[in-house]
């Protein structure tokens, strides 16, 4: 039996603290630098910004957690069933036992970090309505103020000046200037967002920024900058990047334009641009008017009476024809019925004369019957001296039988 005085110096006892501590160390010291692909599970964002999360395979699972100071780093949510790539150290969790990773950095696998994010947001952002067009604000067709947010060391600013400048100088502009790249930049964005929706004399506010590189536009596929466009009371164009970028301030926005200069010459529309369009849209007005009478007068031509009554004459023109026509065939069946009738009285006419009395007393024969009537078929019928009359051809006589003989 073990005895703990028989304890190798080089072996000694150790308590549990001293042994958690030793393989914490182990594990620092042999995995302080891995890089481990899997899926997300069981993730968890607690308030203090620290994420706990397990990454799995079919065959095993890995604790994990992400203090504070590197998730604040990452663009994109944690998300159960995301395959990333973590990146960080083994330690111990020493009140547990239990081993874990402490992840300084995360990728998402197949899809880019600020790429993913970007969904992310956009997901959330349409589920809640925000990018649904029904939503969107109509734009002034002549505003007499507008409100530009944007920095006002760039280019963007003074592409917007130059082009309300040059198309319409009755128009006034006020400038809400923010950063619009780096820490703090969509915070201010928003900020500015809000200060113009506080003037009361500002009719469309538009928010810009030069183009650039996914990161140089972060800024405007924030959740701050997203909300502050959609709560905004007023209309508000997104004229960030160039035509090829799409940010989520785009998708929000009442309308986007391609270019930080194209919003400029949506807003800033002159007097003779106004008036091709008035003109253009009164011929169309009075094309789609003539063509609404010329439908109506051949309707009203379809439904008059006369075209009724004549539409209705040649139906009972064509419906007497039919009558017509059937009649005659009617008229037609019956005489030839009448016809094969008389064909066939004439027949049996001529076959009841030739079996008629008549043609029998021609040929001599004569008919002979007794007084009461009874016609004499056979001398077995009579006796001597019986009275009988026998009908002629012509007349008849009355006779007196004097002899009988039963063959001629």
């Amino acid at each position: 039996m073990y005895s703990l005085k028989e304890a190798h110096p080089l072996n000694p006892v150790l308590t549990v603290s001293q042994l958690t501590n030793r393989i914490r160390d182990t594990l620092e010291d042999k995995f302080d630098a891995v890089l481990v692909v899997g899926e997300v599970s069981n993730a968890k964002i607690y308030p203090s910004g620290h994420w706990y999360f397990s990454l799995k395979d079919q065959e095993a699972t890995l604790p994990c957690v992400c203090f504070k100071n590197s998730s604040s780093a990452l663009k994109f949510k944690l998300e159960d069933g995301l395959q990333v790539v973590a990146r960080g150290k083994l330690s111990v969790y020493p009140p547990r036992g239990a081993y874990q990773m402490i992840v300084t950095g995360l990728e998402p696998v197949g899809i880019g970090e600020w790429q993913l994010a970007f969904e992310q947001l956009k997901k959330k952002l349409e589920a809640e309505g925000l990018l649904d067009a029904s939503r969107k604000k109509a734009i002034p067709i002549l505003p007499r103020r507008v409100g530009v947010v944007t920095s006002p060391a760039g280019a963007a600013l003074r592409d917007i000046l130059s082009a309300i400048t040059r198309r319409n100088r009755g128009v006034s502009v006020l400038i809400a200037p923010a950063k619009v790249q780096g820490e703090g930049s969509a915070e201010e964005v928003a900020q500015a967002i809000k200060y113009l929706q506080m003037q009361n004399n500002v009719d469309v506010i538009i928010v810009a920024r030069g183009g650039g590189s996914i990161e140089d536009l972060w800024s405007f596929n924030t959740e701050v900058v997203a909300r502050a466009v959609a709560e905004c009371n007023i209309p508000v164009i997104s004229g960030v990047g160039h035509e090829t970028d799409v940010t989520i301030c785009d998708l929000v926005a009442d309308l986007r334009a391609p270019t930080p200069t194209a919003a400029a010459e949506l807003v800033a529309r002159g007097s003779l641009e106004l008036l091709d369009k008035w003109t253009n849209l009164h011929r169309t007005l009075l094309q789609a008017m003539d063509g609404r009478l010329l439908e109506a007068r051949r309707e009203l031509l379809r439904l008059s009476p006369l075209n009724a009554l004549n539409r209705y004459q040649g139906r009972l023109e064509l419906a007497a024809v039919n009558v017509a026509r059937r009649r005659q065939h009617i008229t037609n069946r019956i005489e030839r019925l009448l016809d094969a009738r008389k064909h066939k009285l004439s027949e049996l006419t001529e076959t009841l004369q030739a079996l008629g009395p008549q043609n029998v007393f021609a040929r001599g024969f004569s008919v002979m019957r007794t007084a009461a009537g009874k016609v004499v078929l056979k001398s077995t019928d009579l006796s001597v001296g019986e009275r009988v009359e026998v009908l002629l051809q012509s007349g008849k006589v009355n006779l007196q039988v004097e002899s009988i003989a039963d063959e001629w």
